[in-house]
């Protein structure tokens, strides 16, 4: 298997360029060669099994292979087993941590590799202290090991300090600069700032950073701030940032991912202890590095990239993949080794035969001492001893295990419980079944069984009454023989009883069936009901089984009853027997006395009432049994009576029916006679009031016409000719416009100040800048001035005469000729094009992203497509600009390859969508968001901080703080063990309990936020689910959803989100933990608009899916709603007249930006206009290149913004739906002047009417008021709008009425023919053309009242920006003048001379000729410049020569220098060159990074830096 090669990933191996000065990187002096470490061999401690993971066990288990595999070294090859290479993991390395060594008493620290000082024995109770800060600050120093080595294989070139040094030597930004020019060349990054010592000019090397990281799309969480690096406030941050970014780029296939150096790099314990008390004073959280990966993966919403195979795990992957062969060629190698010895050894042996026998004598006695220490070994063989610890380890392990599993078991305990009570349910209520359907089956067989014992009970009963009365018993006692017949009457009554039940069975049968139906409905019922609760349900199943073996040893005790059945009734006929025989003996007794025979009578009447009660208890107590069955009975039996007399009275009305009709035919026309006499009198005496009501019957009609306007469906004649008058201008309208359009006109004005004032404010900056450093001449800084510190006529004109003189377009009107008002013409046109077809800005935006440059020309671009729409604030403009965003969307969703594409991809016209909804937005997320986000600003004591880990840790620090002693519990645990602790794991379920609830709440107030959502937000997203059922139609609603939310959720709501106090929500900055709690609020919200769940890289918020899976419904329900809007044409009533009637706005524009504007056009004009006969190809053709961009007073010239005026210059190009306009808008003419002579019912009944003279006369009255009207009001424009220019009557007042109708039957037979009308419904479609126009006018007012309100407040807040700019520049004025001052004082100081030097000789020289420079002049020796560095070369002259030349220095006039070259040779002084060098032209070579200087057309080259030092120092120090 081979490994991808890498630009600079193998720099570890020895030999390699960056690989060989590691020990530099760490010490920073260290040798240019590997160290190679010696260590004592220790032999490897046993291992004991812990709990670590599986990937952690497999390296543990590859590394005991691997020293399992080892050879015992050869005595002369021990001193370098044990040799420790960089890179190699060694026997004291941590499981599971490459590099990281294990903490111990007995050793020293890890980075130390001297022995512990005495001294340190003191402390040695704070030994694990000592040594984890030690590890922190060690891994902190690895960590930037990595970055240094990261950046030098980018840039290719070693860095000039070491690792400890890295964060003063990055201080001021050159090396991230240079890495900036790596990756995105010398275009962006064109000029790096190396002054020696620090200024703030080394910021701009740090924005160069974060501009690159931005543009790769590095996310701000990653991104550290400008004083963490310039201030060193949090360089931990700054190495996190680099480590990201190694990250980002390596899955964009930019460069190599960053190294893993940690335990490969040596520090001393002075390094490690200043590192470790730097990061404690400064404060700073450190970073988790290990896992940047995954964080950056979570933050771009990508999957995070597979852990890369490091070299030592490769390596033992490979050794034991391949150990069955390694094995056999080791084998293999042993062989042929101990084959070769033998030969050699057989050879020895035939060279030296005399002395085999002494050999064989040493070979006898080493064989022996062999076989003496084989003996001694089997003695003291220790595998018994062995075997039995390892049984006991074995034992042990088996214990643990059985423990855990032990432990499962318990926790799942209840889990088990209930599952077998639902098993055991379900068991019993399957035997039940199956019993009851045995029952059912078997029931012949019962009833047979039992009528076969009662027939032997019966049997046996008469076989006994036939032997008792068999025998020759002499019946003494009378009672004793009433009692009998008694019996005998009462066994006859029972037997008739019996018989009768037997003959109705059926019937009993059957009311009992339906008894037991009835009950058992109603059990299911009540179970049905009682089933939600799963606990109720088991515990009655669980009675049911009871009951059912109750109901079985019931069962089985009755049973063995019946089976003892003969013996008990024998034993019961025994004891009636002997109760008998007493019972006549005592009788007997009783009746041979008289006083007894007396109250016989009496006895009886007793014995009968006894039976007779007992008689009727028998009876109520069957009754009772039967009740339910009885009360069934009767129900049914009422039933049937009640059902009988219905059908008797039913039958009774039917044969009734036409005498009934009669009655109440009568019956009606009484009441009805009378009610219509009541109400003619109450008429009468309301009269007032019933006018009244028609009053408001006729507003209620007046309402439902205007409800049907506003429908525009279905509407009348007479809703139309009422409210007709609405498509009328009036005063006010005519004022309202003006206004707005005044207003419009003064806010792009502002705009456009605002924006230039702006670009003063930075140019001011830059040049101020450029003095404080260079000593910039100060008269650039006055011109800056001059032009920018007022806009008077005389500078209005002087850069009229400077545009003109150049030929420029943008000149004036009357100072072009006809060249360059042609070429303004085409400007003209080529902008309103680019307004009005969005499809040509969006190939230009596609195709110039893909550039290398697209950073440098974005916002250019984006600020001149936003001036060209006037930034949305007209109606026209506004649009336009959505129609624009709509194509853009369409072509990159129809480029996308997929939707995870869109969601996670960056269009290019994003930023210009985000500018132009800024003000809308803030509004809507105001409103919206404000009371949550309050809610959790406010709580002072709110923490949803959702990581166990985290938690345990903040709680370690608590307690440490109030015992103020170290706590013994160790500090970092990972996410499972940090929950298992109870007191982390409450505050961990009341943080997601606290993170549910507030997250709940931003979700419901996103969804009600609906109808204050701006439209244009919910018009991108209206096209965005278009383009994607179009182009994905087999995707779900949440697919379309999670691209919806990508724009809406994280481009919109978001941002408020974590940054409210942008957006007003807030009135001051929130603190960290408020900042920190809505980012947790944030990153739930955003994982519920991706769509998916929480899944094991977040296991801190899988315990809230159940709430993410209900947000996300929610959510993609609402997305989908907001999608739900009307289009733009409706929205801004952009009919088909909008271009050909509506004049478009001038937009204010610099020059400079349209020649930018074109130069970029014309670099993609193949992708912009493909065709030939494209109208912009044929203009940027015609303009045949871009103006050069000339000296710097034309440049300044063009800087002023212009009035351009878009015209159409294709107009004439014909409209293919030009005739179909045409015949609607004369229809509609026609139709609106016919209703206004003949209305009616309907427009057919109105055109079918005859036309009169009377009508005539009418449409002349119309007419004449018409142009009354025209007169009166003849200042004011007519509308503009095409709808109302179909209703003006100028084109047809010439014409009769009869020839109006004729024109009117024309234009609509010609618009059915073409399908747009149908006679079947009376015309209607023209009917409802007219309504949409009538509503449209007035949701026009309604729309000028809110533009004027929004321009107004933009007004407002322009306003106070330019007050804000304007303070600025007069600040800088005045630092100018103060700056001026000083120079001024600066130039008037002599310089002391040394008398007889050559400078005095050339002083003494000026003044005799009377030439002395104004600012002085300095006379060197071309050799003295050349040793100094400051002269490279001068042309035809070699550096030995230099002693006889000079150089002079001068200078005359501000900021301009005068440079001489003279050569002295032969005693001739001759001048060799002369020029002057402005202080712009060298600090622009300086900005442009130029390192050379060439003078005098090549002749002369000096060194840039080196002669701008020399000139200042003489010239302004």
């Amino acid at each position: 298997m081979q490994k991808k090669a890498s630009k600079y990933g193998d720099t570890l191996v020895a030999g390699r360029k960056f690989g060989r000065h590691l020990p530099r990187i760490a010490s920073g002096d260290g040798p240019e060669e590997p160290v190679v470490e010696i260590q004592k061999h220790e032999e490897p401690a046993p291992r004991t099994a812990e709990p670590v993971d599986d990937r952690r066990f497999r390296r543990e288990e590859r590394q005991r292979r691997m020293r399992e595999w080892q050879v015992p070294p050869s005595p002369e090859k021990a001193i370098f087993s044990d040799a420790v290479v960089p890179g190699a993991t060694h026997g004291d390395d941590v499981v599971g941590v490459p590099g990281r060594v294990r903490l111990s008493r007995n050793k020293a620290a890890p980075t130390s590799p001297t022995a512990p000082l005495p001294s340190s024995r003191l402390t040695r109770g704070l030994w694990a202290d000592v040594q984890r800060n030690l590890i922190q600050a060690y891994e902190y120093l690895c960590h930037v090991g990595e970055a240094q080595q990261w950046i030098e294989g980018c840039l290719g070139q070693e860095l000039g300090f070491g690792v400890v040094e890295m964060e003063e030597g990055m201080r001021n930004g050159v090396v991230l600069a240079k890495l900036v020019r790596v990756f995105m060349g010398e275009a962006a990054v064109r000029k790096i700032y190396e002054a020696p010592k620090l200024d703030f000019r080394h910021s701009d090397n740090i924005n160069h950073f974060f501009n690159f990281v931005r543009h790769v799309g590095l996310p701000e969480s990653f991104i550290f701030e400008l004083t963490d690096l310039y201030e060193k406030k949090n360089f931990p941050k700054v190495i996190y940032c680099i480590h990201a970014l190694s990250h980002l780029l390596a899955r964009r296939g930019m460069a190599e991912r960053i190294g893993n150096l940690l335990g490969q790099l040596q520090f001393s314990d002075d390094q490690l202890q200043r590192t470790q008390k730097g990061l404690k004073e400064s404060g700073v959280a450190m970073p988790n590095f290990g896992n940047v990966g995954r964080e950056l993966a979570k933050e771009i919403n990508e999957e995070p990239e597979e852990e890369e195979e490091t070299e030592d795990e490769r390596r033992d992957r490979l050794l034991l993949e391949n150990e069955a062969s390694i094995i056999a060629i080791q084998a293999l190698g042993r062989a042929f080794l101990v084959r070769k010895a033998q030969a050699t050894q057989r050879v020895r042996i035939r060279l030296a035969e005399r002395y085999v026998p002494k050999i064989q004598a040493h070979a006898r006695a080493a064989l022996t001492r062999k076989h003496l220490h084989h003996d001694r070994g089997q003695r003291a063989n220790l595998s018994q001893w062995v075997i039995a610890l390892q049984a006991h380890v074995r034992g042990v392990l088996l214990r643990r295990q059985w423990r855990l599993k032990l432990r499962a078991i318990k926790t799942l305990a209840h889990v088990a419980v209930k599952l077998q009570a639902q098993s055991h349910g379900v068991l019993q209520r399957r035997r039940f079944q199956k019993f009851k359907a045995a029952m059912r089956n078997s029931k012949v067989s019962v009833v047979k069984l039992q009528s076969l014992a009662r027939a032997k009970i019966a049997q046996r009963t008469h076989s006994e009454v036939a032997k008792t009365f068999s025998r020759p018993v002499v019946v003494e006692s009378i009672v004793a023989f009433q009692a009998h017949a008694r019996a005998a009457l009462l066994r006859r009554r029972m037997r008739k009883q019996l018989s009768q039940l037997r003959h109705a069975t059926t019937a009993i049968a059957d009311l009992q069936a339906h008894a037991r139906g009835v009950i058992l409905r109603r059990r299911v019922r009540t179970q049905l009901a009682t089933l939600e609760n799963v606990a109720d349900v088991v515990v009655r199943i669980q009675a049911a089984v009871r009951t059912y073996l109750a109901r079985k040893r019931l069962l089985i005790l009755i049973r063995g009853l019946r089976k003892a059945t003969p013996a008990v009734v024998t034993l019961q006929a025994r004891a009636r027997a002997n109760l008998a025989r007493r019972q006549h003996a005592t009788m007997q007794k009783a009746l041979s006395e008289v006083k007894i025979i007396t109250s016989v009578g009496g006895l009886q009447s007793l014995a009968r009432a006894a039976l007779a009660r007992n008689r009727h208890r028998e009876q109520a107590k069957r009754l009772e049994f039967a009740e339910p069955d009885v009360v069934g009975f009767q129900a049914t039996a009422r039933g049937v009576l009640a059902r009988t007399e219905y059908y008797a009275w039913r039958d009774f009305l039917h044969r009734s029916h036409p005498h009934a009709t009669i009655l109440q035919a009568m019956l009606r026309g009484v009441m009805q006679r009378r009610k219509f006499r009541a109400k003619i009198q109450y008429y009468r005496s309301n009269l007032d009031k019933i006018i009244q009501i028609q009053s408001l019957y006729r507003a209620k009609e007046t309402r439902e016409q205007y409800r049907q306007l506003t429908l525009g469906t279905n509407v009348s004649v007479g809703t139309i000719k009422n409210f007709v008058h609405l498509l009328d201008d009036s005063e006010a309208d005519f004022q309202e416009e003006i206004k707005v359009e005044r207003l419009r006109t003064e806010v792009v004005k502002r705009i456009r100040e605002n924006q230039g004032l702006e670009h003063h404010v930075n140019d001011l900056d830059v040049k101020i800048a450029l003095v404080v450093q260079n000593v910039k001449s100060f008269e650039d800084v006055l011109k800056i001035r001059r032009r920018y510190g007022g806009d008077s006529a005389a500078i209005h004109a002087a850069r009229a005469s400077v545009l003109a003189a150049h030929g420029d377009p943008f000149a004036g009107a009357s100072t072009l000729d006809h060249t360059a008002k042609r070429k303004l013409e085409l400007y003209q046109q080529l902008f309103y094009s680019l307004q009005t077809r969005g499809e040509y800005l969006t190939r230009l935006l596609a195709s110039a992203a893909t550039e290398q440059d697209w950073e440098k020309n974005r916002r250019l671009i984006e600020r001149v497509v936003l001036t060209l729409f006037a930034y949305g604030h007209d109606r026209r403009e506004d649009y336009l600009l959505l129609k624009f965003f709509q194509t853009a969307i369409h072509d990159e969703i129809m480029n996308a390859t997929s939707t995870q594409v869109i969601a996670r991809g960056h269009p290019s016209f994003i930023n210009m969508v985000v500018q132009y909804l800024r003000p809308k937005q803030s509004a809507y997320v105001r409103d919206t968001l404000q009371a949550v986000i309050r809610e959790v600003v406010e709580s002072e004591e709110l923490d949803l901080e959702a990581d166990p880990s985290v938690i345990y840790r903040t709680r370690i620090d608590m307690e440490e703080t109030r015992s103020g002693t170290a706590s013994t519990k160790p500090r970092d645990l990972p996410f499972h063990q940090a929950a298992k602790d109870p007191d982390t794991r409450a505050e961990y379920i009341r943080h997601l309990q606290l993170l549910v609830g507030l997250s709940r709440a931003f979700v419901t107030a996103i969804v009600q936020s609906t109808s204050r959502m701006p439209f244009a937000i919910r018009f991108l997203a209206r096209e965005t689910l278009a383009a994607l059922k179009q182009k994905f139609p087999d995707a779900n609603n949440d697919v379309y959803a999670t691209c919806i939310a990508r724009l809406v959720f994280y481009r919109f709501i978001n941002p408020a989100i974590i940054t409210p106090e942008m957006f007003d929500i807030v009135s001051h900055t929130i603190d960290i933990a408020s900042r920190k709690n809505l980012a947790q609020i944030s990153r739930v919200l955003s994982q519920i608009t991706t769509g998916a769940l929480f899944g094991e890289e977040n296991p801190c918020y899988v315990p809230i899916n159940d709430f993410v899976g209900e947000a996300i419904q929610e959510l993609s329900t609402w997305l989908i709603q907001v999608a739900d809007v009307q289009d733009a044409e409706t929205q801004f009533n952009a009919h088909e007249f909008l271009d050909a009637t509506t004049q478009p706005k001038a937009i204010h524009i610099t020059p400079n930006e349209v020649y930018t504007m074109h130069s970029v056009l014309a670099q993609h004009m193949d992708t912009v206009a493909p065709g030939r006969e494209d109208e912009v190809r044929a203009i940027l053709t015609e303009l045949d290149g871009v103006p050069n961009i000339g000296n710097d007073e034309l440049n300044d010239a063009r800087d002023t913004a212009i009035e351009l005026q878009l015209t159409n210059r294709f107009a004439q190009v014909r409209d293919p739906q030009a005739d179909e306009k045409a015949l609607w808008v004369q229809a509609k003419r026609a139709v609106l002047a016919i209703l206004r002579v003949q209305p009616a019912q309907d427009l057919v009944e109105s055109l079918m009417q005859p036309v009169t003279e009377e009508h005539e006369n009418a449409w002349e009255d119309i007419i004449e008021e018409t142009q009354r009207e025209m007169v009166k009001n003849q200042r004011r424009m007519p509308s503009t709008t095409g709808a109302d220019s179909a209703y003006r009557l100028e084109d047809i007042q010439s014409m009769s009425f009869r020839e109006v109708k004729a024109h009117a039957i024309y234009f609509l037979l010609e618009l059915e023919k073409q399908g747009m009308i149908s006679r079947q419904d009376g015309y209607q479609g023209i009917l409802n053309a007219i309504a949409g126009d009538v509503r449209s006018k007035n949701r026009r007012r309604v729309q000028r009242q809110h533009e004027r309100e929004n321009l107004e407040e933009a007004m407002k807040d322009l306003q106070e920006r330019k007050k804000h700019f304007e303070e600025q520049i007069n600040s800088y004025h005045d630092y100018v003048e103060t700056a001026m001052s000083t120079m001024q004082r600066g130039k008037g100081k002599k310089r002391f001379t040394m008398p007889f030097t050559k400078q005095y000789f050339h002083l003494r020289d000026l003044q005799k000729a009377g030439k002395s420079p104004q600012f002085g002049s300095f006379k060197y020796s071309a050799q003295h410049f050349y040793d100094k560095g400051i002269l490279l070369s001068i042309d035809q002259f070699s550096p030995r020569q230099f002693d006889k030349m000079d150089i002079v220095l001068s200078s005359n006039s501000v900021g301009i220098f005068t440079v001489e070259i003279l050569n002295n040779a032969l005693g001739i002084t001759n001048r060799v060159a002369v020029g002057d060098v402005k202080m712009e032209d060298l600090l622009q070579a300086q900005f442009e990074n130029r390192a050379s200087l060439s003078l005098f057309n090549g002749l002369a080259k000096f060194n840039l830096n080196l002669l701008l030092w020399q000139i200042n120092k003489k010239f302004y120090v």
